[in-house]
């Protein structure tokens, strides 16, 4: 299995070269975008590669209808080449992003990754998480300050991680080592002007 992100806009060369840099492959001078091709797929041939895995998908829309096109393109023949699965990850946009290619959206079936909810196993998600954090003081939270966190987060897991991580770099750099109720209601997402309206709609994995 090969596990790659995509690159922030859709750039095949740059997305060659990801491949080669993933798999150790020496690289030297500049080659061109066929030349990147045929050096990624001989290694991956050669590696048996059985499935290839893309997080953040949904960077193709950053490029033109072309660029997205060209992509999306290559996408298919990679996995048609190489006989692989194809696996793509990405947060709801993600789903447009593959529709720009009617075959490849065809072939891939939508599967949506549950969002947290007000239950027994968010509250061990996020005690795991505290204990993972290593503060020297335990941190007991009580149930409103759980709801604050999942309130806050959408329910949404890499969300939860970040604020987590946030309030125990808060907790250690203020010397309680512990993540409190307090801190967790005053707690703000310094990105909420960008991108923390969340909308109550999981997330799309595509396979």
């Amino acid at each position: 299995m090969l596990l790659l992100q995509a690159p922030p806009a859709p750039d095949e060369r740059r997305f060659y070269q990801h491949i080669l840099a993933s798999i150790g492959a020496p690289m030297w001078g500049r080659h061109t975008v066929s030349e990147l091709e045929v050096r990624a797929l001989s290694h991956l041939r050669d590696m048996d590669l059985k499935m290839i895995m893309i997080d953040e998908v949904h960077n193709l829309l950053a490029g033109s209808y072309r660029e997205q096109r060209r992509f999306l393109n290559m996408l298919r023949f990679l996995a048609n080449d190489l006989c692989a699965s194809l696996v793509v990850f990405g947060v709801n946009e993600a789903v447009d992003a593959i529709r720009g290619d009617e075959q490849l959206a065809r072939r891939l079936d939508e599967h949506f990754l549950p969002l947290w909810e007000d239950d027994v196993e968010f509250s061990r998600l996020v005690q795991t998480l505290i204990s993972a954090m290593q503060l020297e003081r335990g941190s007991g939270l009580n149930v409103q300050s759980l709801r604050t966190i999942l309130g806050v987060t959408g329910g949404i897991t890499s969300r939860v991680f970040t604020m987590i991580k946030a309030l125990a770099i808060e907790a250690i750099e203020t010397g309680e080592e512990r993540i409190t109720d307090e801190a967790v209601q005053a707690w703000q997402p310094v990105w909420a002007k960008h991108s923390w309206n969340i909308r109550r709609q999981p997330l799309p994995a595509f396979q």
